[in-house]
């Protein structure tokens, strides 16, 4: 990958040139997508980051090749977290406000928990809150357990169908 693609001080940039790293390594990754976990502290068990391999804000800037990737990406990701955790819900959404580079988080409801994403990102603010600011661990996926966990997700995403993989154009 171009390093003149990348901004440095931008975290998902900061991951893709190595200045980063993510508790398990690199999930999947295709020309144009990176699928990791979150940087520690991880507050949410298979808590996935896919994120564009250069630097872009936003989803209407995408290339049609980035975009068509995209959907092959998060299906792929969506289908491994479903078959490696068995989730009740997998869910996918984008923000960019904190992080400014496009990237997608993909969240995987527990069966214990109610349906709604709305509880989810409940969970997550309030795991964040009492974590950084209360010092408070109890939910705290460790380090080991994401990169044990990396290590089923790319298994599983190697097994995956051929017609599942998008194909690039030459």
């Amino acid at each position: 990958m171009a390093t003149n693609l990348l901004v440095p001080g931008c975290m998902s940039c900061d991951i893709l040139a190595g200045r980063l790293a993510e508790p398990g390594g690199t999930i999947y990754e295709d020309a144009y997508w990176h699928v990791g976990s979150v940087v520690s502290p991880v507050f949410w068990r298979g808590f996935l980051i896919v994120k564009l391999k250069r630097h872009c804000e936003h989803l209407a800037e995408l290339t049609p090749a980035e975009a068509t990737a995209l959907g092959t990406v998060v299906q792929m990701a969506c289908l491994a977290l479903s078959e490696v955790l068995k989730p009740a819900k997998v869910y996918v959404c984008s923000f960019g406000d904190g992080v400014k580079h496009i990237h997608l988080w993909i969240l995987p409801r527990p069966p214990e928990m109610r349906p709604g994403m709305h509880w989810v990102m409940w969970h997550l603010d309030v795991r964040s809150f009492l974590t950084r600011r209360l010092g408070l661990k109890r939910w705290l996926v460790s380090d080991e357990e994401v990169a044990d966990m990396a290590g089923q997700l790319r298994t599983r995403f190697d097994q995956l169908p051929s017609q599942t993989r998008y194909k690039l154009e030459e």
